[in-house]
């Protein structure tokens, strides 16, 4: 019984624990989405900076004014594609790393429920049969007190009857 109990135990542990790793699974989802989004905005920005910057080459403008704008522009797009380069690398690199750790342990984790529900479900079939075998057993043990009972009964009245008759 409290191989039972440990085993149903076990399982509700494992069971948390599936519930635990595949939380992290989607926090660790979400938090890669919001580093893909991050790069994104990066991207976006570095592209509207090169267009405001060819705007103003567009726009005939020659004064040095213009030729600096055109400069910080294009600067701070770079800046904004080596920042898109940075989180596009190694945190996103990492994030799918640790997103696939987790799916690999989730799935573990799955296994072991499987198999400690299989191990459960046989042994509360073993428990089922033990104690059908028990029942049986209590039954024969019964029957025999009875037969046991009844000879006796049977040889206490032979002798009750022989000594009636004054053999002794």
């Amino acid at each position: 019984m409290a191989k039972r109990e440990q085993v149903v135990e076990a399982a509700a542990v494992e069971e948390q624990a599936v519930e635990e790793t595949v939380r992290s699974i989607a926090q660790a989802q979400a938090e890669y989405e919001k580093l893909v989004e991050e790069v994104r905005g990066y991207c976006l920005k570095a592209r509207e900076l090169r267009e405001q910057a060819a705007e103003l080459k567009r726009s005939g403008r020659t004064d040095s004014q213009v030729g600096a704008e055109m400069r910080q522009l294009l600067d701070q797009a770079v800046r904004y594609e080596l920042l898109a380069d940075q989180q596009n690398g190694h945190p996103r690199l990492e994030a799918i790393r640790h997103i696939e750790d987790l799916q690999r342990e989730a799935s573990a984790l799955r296994g072991t429920v499987q198999h400690n529900q299989s191990v459960l479900a046989r042994q509360q079939k073993e428990l089922e049969e033990a104690k059908e075998e028990a029942v049986a057993m209590v039954q024969r043990a019964e029957e025999r007190v009875q037969e046991t009972e009844r000879l006796l009964a049977y040889e206490m009245a032979k002798l009750a009857e022989l000594e009636g008759n004054g053999v002794e």
